[in-house]
């Protein structure tokens, strides 16, 4: 005689054999540890809160915070202090500047140029 040869059960008596069990209780530690009391004032939560945040965007928002120090640091530009070019023997006014009456341009190959 094989072992276990007698002790299966059919489909109807393992359904019935659920329709029976029922869990047992969770432990009272196991509400504490998946929800923890909320903290007592606002500013103990402002001091407790996380804002999950994907790496490539924390990445990304660390080297625009570096960059923007790095600008801060560095020295302000001199000002722009314009030169005063000295004026032509003929001075003109608006009124008598006139549009080209000939446009000839001049094509400067680079091998010809002198720059």
């Amino acid at each position: 005689m094989e072992p276990f040869e007698h002790d299966e059960l059919s489909e109807q008596e393992l359904d019935d054999l659920l329709n029976q069990w029922t869990s047992p209780a969770a432990p009272p530690h196991l509400r504490a540890a998946l929800f923890p009391p909320a903290p007592g004032s606002w500013w103990r939560r402002m001091w407790t809160v996380s804002i999950r945040v994907p790496l490539p965007v924390a990445c990304c928002l660390a080297l625009l915070l570096a960059a923007a120090a790095w600008r801060a640091a560095q020295p302000a530009p001199p000002a722009f202090k314009p030169t005063v070019v000295s004026t032509p023997a003929h001075d003109l006014t608006f009124n008598e500047l006139r549009p080209v009456v000939e446009l000839r341009p001049r094509i400067i190959r680079r091998e010809n140029g002198k720059n």
